[in-house]
């Protein structure tokens, strides 16, 4: 990208803090269109807590039967009667029954919630891809891409696993402390309150723990993004760190945050095993209350041992789902994070975004107008101001001017990729920002300087953006933009995998590959930006045949810094300081004797070569001091 897009970069969007309630509408919504099954999960759900709470009443009866029956033995040694052998047997079915069908519940549910928990993880990213993909361009530059996507995975992780929590655990659990409380109180309600007193303790010790466990999620999940971030950047950029022998530098930074987070991690993990350690002593005290007074009640005759066994199990069934509340407590908090951060995402804003009964744009000539186009970035630093330019259909206009001025701004806001803060751009007549940015841009086909391919064959870097498009068309594109020589010397030709961003490629295949790319497209305008910027000879005669190929009978708009191409163009357009300076022909503008002949004539008095590039003096101020001697072409103008 030239320094043209180079801008300020504003704050980047802080996730929403909302209410509780507020909270719960908006995660009610991303849950629509899976009321059906998690209804029927729940309902499976509730009837595994319908049997568990059963359950303990089996053991009783059993233990009651049993006890009756050793009490029958000792008072004679009568044979027993078949109603005692009767009630053992219905009683052990009754335990049996209930534990496979826990069991059995059991599975059935975990794999019916997985399936819940994955069809929504899905429906999830498909939102977000979608999402990511129609922000706007200004969006992206503000995030780095290795954070962006541990937000996303992180976070759409964290609420589907408070889904799964809140809804296949936390209601099942409440549905079986209301059934076993019941079933205390009709057992013995001296037990009930006993238990009741201490019931409460675990959830009051979550909740004091909640508030500092909250802003350490929110800490954690802005180090983790910061942190893989960077790392996404230094993997990207390994060239340069290399070039800069900055491995070992970029090693430690990496580690260092690695360390710091885990260290959080493991505060944390202190912290909330002391909190855990509370609520396990708290369900203690509760098993040996209800213990100690069911023993006396026992020995007092007023209860029976089936039923103080009875009782302590269900101690154990309450406190386990009691606890397991404030651990899932835990979770919808990490859940709010996660909704937060996936929201600033979901909800951020697009001023790009189509209408939403704008048509598709169908271009028949090709006519490109800017009527009065103004932009300014978001610190409110001008770029362009008032440009006005008639492109004709077919026609080749070249962009030239310093750096800054502006060029390759005004490309992009012919693509919408940044919408004007004045002004509007027509295409055969067509606002653009009435149509869908999609039919605009399949319309208008690209090549840049930085070329970007794919980790993928060479076959689907061409075809790419012409899906249906057969490998002869491919190969048709390929050899007319000068690549089909070189791809048929590669050890798989057109299947073979390139590198990431096309890495053992040269600068000049790159450029040809996307400019078959371009031609495969078939686009009525195109939008060239450098193309042939930092190329040696031979390549650029390679990619400037090709270019010709391309161009021919296309709109054209052309960020030119080689001569041949500027001199060759219908039209020059030279832009200073975001407004245009001049417009002609190249005879023209030199006839014209201002700016640019002024720079040209400079431009040959210093005897640069053609391949040198009109940038590095269009960069250069007029008046220099006598006896300065010109500084050689950089290896990105040569």
């Amino acid at each position: 990208m030239s320094p043209d897009s180079a801008h300020g970069t504003p704050a980047v969007q802080q996730p929403p803090v909302r209410s509780t309630l507020a909270w719960v509408r908006h995660a009610s919504q991303w849950l629509q269109g899976f009321g059906r099954p998690i209804g029927k999960v729940l309902a499976l759900a509730l009837v595994l807590a319908t049997v568990s709470a059963a359950a303990p009443l089996a053991v009783m009866r059993l233990v009651d039967a049993l006890g009756q029956f050793a009490a029958q033995r000792l008072a004679g040694p009568g044979s027993m009667p078949a109603s005692a052998l009767l009630s053992i047997g219905v009683a052990l079915l009754l335990v049996a029954g209930a534990e496979l069908g826990q069991v059995w519940l059991s599975k059935l549910l975990e794999t019916r919630s997985w399936r819940v928990r994955l069809a929504l993880d899905f429906s999830l990213r498909q939102r977000v891809t979608e999402r990511l993909h129609q922000l706007p361009l200004s969006w992206h530059q503000q995030h780095t891409v290795g954070g962006t996507v541990n937000k996303v995975n992180t976070s759409i992780h964290g609420f589907v696993s408070a889904v799964g929590e809140i809804g296949f655990k936390v209601l099942p659990a409440i549905a079986y402390l209301v059934l076993a409380l019941a079933a205390l109180v009709q057992l013995d309600w001296r037990l009930a309150i006993a238990v009741c007193v201490f019931a409460p303790l675990p959830a009051l010790i979550g909740m004091g723990a909640a508030s500092e466990q909250t802003r350490r999620d929110r800490d954690l999940l802005k180090h983790w993004t910061a942190t893989f971030g960077r790392w996404t950047e230094v993997l990207g950029g390994i060239r340069t760190v290399k070039g800069f022998a900055m491995e070992r530098e970029e090693e430690r930074r990496f580690l260092s945050a690695v360390a710091a987070g885990n260290a959080r991690q493991t505060e944390g993990a202190r912290r909330d095993a002391r909190t855990a350690a509370w609520q396990g002593l708290s369900a203690a005290a509760a098993r040996v209350s209800v213990a100690a007074l069911g023993a006396w009640l026992v020995l007092q005759g007023e209860g029976t041992v089936g039923t103080l066994v009875a009782a302590l199990q269900y101690v154990g069934g309450l406190f386990g789902p009691i606890q397991g509340l404030t651990s899932v407590y835990a979770t919808v908090r990490r859940a709010r994070v996660s909704l937060e951060t996936v929201s600033s995402i979901l909800d951020a804003p697009d001023p790009l975004a189509d209408a939403p009964d704008a048509p598709d744009l169908v271009v028949t000539q090709g006519e490109v107008t800017f009527e009065g186009v103004s932009f300014a970035y978001a610190d409110d630093r001008p770029v362009l101001q008032d440009v006005s330019l008639r492109v004709a259909p077919g026609e080749t206009v070249a962009l030239v001017g310093p750096s800054g001025s502006g060029k390759t701004t005004l490309l992009a806001l012919l693509e919408r990729l940044h919408a004007p803060t004045a002004g509007r751009i027509l295409v055969d007549g067509v606002d653009v920002r009435g149509c869908t940015a999609t039919s605009l841009r399949r319309q208008v086909g690209t090549v840049m300087q930085d070329v970007h391919l794919f980790h993928d064959t060479i076959l689907a870097n061409i075809t790419y953006g012409t899906p249906g498009a057969t490998r002869q068309q491919a190969e048709d594109a390929a050899r007319a933009a000068h690549a089909h020589e070189f791809i048929e010397k590669l050890p798989q030709g057109y299947d073979t995998v390139l590198g990431e961003r096309g890495a053992g490629l040269s600068g000049g295949q790159k450029q040809r590959l996307a400019i078959a790319r371009a031609l495969l497209k078939d686009p009525p305008v195109l939008v060239l930006d450098e193309a042939t910027s930092a190329l040696d000879n031979e390549s650029e005669a390679l990619v400037q045949d090709a270019l010709q190929r391309l161009t021919r009978g296309r709109t054209t708009l052309v960020v030119a810094h080689r001569l041949s191409t500027i001199v060759d163009a219908d039209r020059i357009v030279v832009l200073r300081a975001g407004r245009i300076d001049a417009i002609g022909t190249h005879a023209q503008l030199l006839a014209q004797g201002g700016y640019y002949a002024k720079l040209f004539a400079r431009h040959a008095r210093e005897q640069r070569p053609v391949a040198g590039g009109l940038e590095a003096v269009l960069d250069q101020p007029l008046q220099r001091p006598q006896g300065h001697r010109p500084a050689e072409p950089s290896a990105a103008q040569a």
